[in-house]
């Protein structure tokens, strides 16, 4: 049975993008469609190879949702280049599937005249690549254009752009009419045929949204570790209390996705260094509702749910519906008291780590007040040891992971000085 299917993944990817910003997910969208229809023409790849480069197509620009914002997206396509395009090769490379291609993001912007002065044999991958995403800016996005699109092309062959690279686009233009889908939007079913017609692989598909996920939480180094958190605990306290297998993975997808809708709020609430005015708290219990909005008909229900009630409580004092009592199935309990553990045992921006004995005291108080289901607060409290002990393992990886990409954007941002 599959919890999440493989076009999930990408309508899950496209939903979250779309509420962040519509305008730099119609961008990745036409740039890996102009990709994928180039490399379609060229037909000397396989399925899988046509599928992996249209993915990156579609997430050449993720680093902007850690870099960038939508007012000035022409500014980072035309101007800043290096900082979004380091950091989407360093999530890719770091949280991917597709680790082994995710240099072609890194040099996605690098003008074709300086392609001799890198060794890497997916080089004429960025290169297809840089003149989709290029196309797109200069004749969709650019308002203030000093020559026609011809003209600009032309004057930039062989210096920008390779005439290989141009010569591929036009005859598969002429062959496949590339710019007459993308302006009557039929680009989107192509894409989405090519997507859902490949099964993807359990650990790809995980893979995908696992990475999404990190990006979301890499915005701040204090949420960095709550998805991790909240899924190990999850996962965990599930298999202690014998969940089936099912269950399992619908608690795995639930808690994973559970604060995907946290990518629409802002950072300075995220990070704020004490407690939120109520304001401010109104604006972050919206992530729920977001997460809702992006997961809605694209999920198993039980996994939305999952994902969605985490912040319900027994006695119907929680959000965003107060739902109470019997109408909260075990692995959304299970859910809920592995999201607080989670919070309780990190350092977060408004608070250090609790030590084991406040953790458990604050899980015995909600529990006996009628918040938390008592059977699985006991678990958690008569496991405390074992549980934490398992999260520790993983998360010396994951802040590994958190601290190499850091450093490693430092350095290559450095290296790539030369170019600018």
């Amino acid at each position: 049975m599959a919890i999440i299917s493989s076009s999930d993944v990408n309508n899950i990817i496209r939903k979250t993008l779309n509420m962040v910003d519509k305008k730099i997910m119609e961008h990745c969208e036409i740039v890996a469609y102009t990709l994928y229809k180039m490399l379609q023409y060229e037909n000397i790849y396989s399925a899988q190879q046509l599928v992996d480069y249209t993915m990156l197509g579609i997430l050449h620009d993720i680093g902007l949702f850690k870099t960038g914002d939508s007012e000035n997206l022409i500014s980072y396509e035309l101007k800043n280049v290096w900082e979004h395009s380091i950091y989407g090769y360093l999530f890719l490379r770091y949280l991917s599937p597709l680790k082994e291609h995710a240099e072609i993001v890194l040099y996605h912007h690098l003008d074709y005249n300086k392609h001799s002065l890198i060794q890497y044999p997916d080089m004429h991958i960025a290169e297809y690549l840089f003149f989709a995403d290029k196309l797109d800016v200069y004749t969709r996005l650019t308002t203030d254009k000093k020559m026609s699109a011809a003209e600009y092309f032309t004057s930039n062959r062989d210096k920008t752009f390779s005439t290989r690279a141009q010569t591929l686009f036009l005859e598969a233009e002429r062959a496949m009419h590339i710019t007459r889908n993308l302006r009557d939007g039929s680009y989107r079913d192509e894409l989405n045929e090519l997507l859902s017609l490949r099964q993807f692989s359990e650990d790809y598909k995980r893979g995908f949204l696992e990475m999404l996920i990190y990006t979301i939480d890499f915005r701040s180094e204090y949420t960095v570790l709550h998805t991790l958190g909240t899924v190990t605990f999850a996962l965990e306290i599930g298999k202690l209390m014998h969940l089936d297998k099912i269950d399992m993975y619908k608690l795995y997808y639930g808690a994973l996705l559970h604060d995907i809708g946290k990518i629409n709020i802002p950072i300075d609430i995220l990070e704020a260094p004490r407690k939120l005015t109520s304001y401010e708290m109104l604006i972050m219990k919206t992530h729920t509702n977001n997460t809702e909005e992006i997961l809605q008909g694209v999920v198993n229900k039980d996994v939305l749910n999952i994902a969605i009630r985490h912040h319900e409580k027994l006695d119907g004092s929680g959000y965003p519906y107060g739902i109470s009592g019997d109408y909260l199935t075990l692995p959304q309990r299970i859910n809920a008291v592995a999201d607080i553990l989670s919070a309780l045992y990190q350092k977060r921006s408004y608070k250090e780590a609790f030590d084991p004995t406040k953790i458990i005291n604050i899980l015995k108080n909600d529990s006996a007040c009628g918040q938390l289901c008592p059977k699985v607060v006991d678990c958690a409290i008569k496991n405390f040891s074992i549980i934490a002990r398992n999260y520790e393992a993983k998360k010396n990886a994951t802040m590994g992971t958190y601290i190499q990409i850091k450093e490693q954007y430092e350095m290559i941002y450095e290296r790539f000085k030369q170019f600018e």
